[in-house]
């Protein structure tokens, strides 16, 4: 699968930014080409202000309503992180519990789990992402695996259903900070809202056509708004990303 890292991934970001930047100017240019045609063939030259008005309160709620799912996503993955993070602790802590054998085989296990996960965390491309999270689910096969061998004497106790469910628990979240990293704003939206943004540059061609310097401004704050979006719906290339320091400090806890 094509992978970029997190520098080419900024360098064709600029790209693509300039080049919307050029295709909104040349939109707003055809609309006032159309105005001042329209002027040419005797027709009257009113403006419109209130649909101009209009659409652009349109555009501004699309906007925040991608960005508004942009950062749900975001939360959600923040609040992923977090939840991981306690159940891992929460499955160290009731380990120790164990016989000094089974402490013995299982606490290395369980912290080289926690240190593939910081590493799935940080991975700077989604191949890397996918490795490390191939890495990690050996090492849940193999902490599963030795699991049910140790508490197999204390089958019957509270204690071996504690330390069940915070396994499942941890792999559980593992599995949903994966599907939330795959998460990202639907194409289709993307695909409208650019649709409709040059549809707006055209209307201010053509309704505002002589205020080159004010739209301009306006399409690179629009742009900026736009960049801000699409770069926290990226959990791996994006400038904005989510803290894994619950993850660092469930590892500081695992003293040997």
């Amino acid at each position: 699968m094509f992978s970029i890292s997190k520098s080419d991934f900024d360098i064709v970001a600029w790209l693509i930014g300039i080049g919307l930047l050029l295709c909104l100017i040349a939109s707003r240019e055809v609309g006032y080409w159309l105005h001042r045609r329209r002027v040419a063939s005797g027709a009257p030259a009113g403006e419109d202000g209130f649909t101009l008005t209009s659409v652009l309160g349109l555009l501004a709620l699309l906007v925040g309503f991608t960005f508004s799912m942009s950062l749900s996503r975001f939360d959600t993955r923040r609040q992923l992180v977090l939840d991981e993070s306690n159940a891992i602790g929460t499955t160290w802590l009731r380990v120790q519990l164990l016989d000094e054998k089974s402490r013995a085989e299982l606490s290395p296990l369980l912290r080289a789990y926690v240190a593939e996960r910081i590493v799935y965390g940080d991975t700077p491309t989604e191949d890397a992402q996918n490795a490390s999270y191939a890495r990690a689910s050996i090492l849940q096969n193999r902490f599963w695996q030795a699991m049910g061998r140790d508490i197999e004497p204390i089958r019957t106790t509270p204690l071996y259903s504690l330390v069940v469910s915070t396994t499942n628990d941890m792999f559980d979240l593992a599995a949903s900070r994966k599907a939330a990293r795959a998460a990202h704003i639907p194409q289709r939206v993307l695909v409208v809202l650019l649709i409709y943004t040059l549809f707006v540059a055209f209307l201010v061609g053509y309704e505002k056509g002589r205020s080159r310097w004010a739209s301009t401004m306006l399409f690179v704050l629009l742009l900026i708004a736009a960049a801000l979006v699409l770069d926290i719906d990226q959990p791996v290339r994006g400038a904005v990303q989510v803290s894994q320091q619950p993850m660092l400090d469930a590892q500081t806890s695992m003293t040997p």
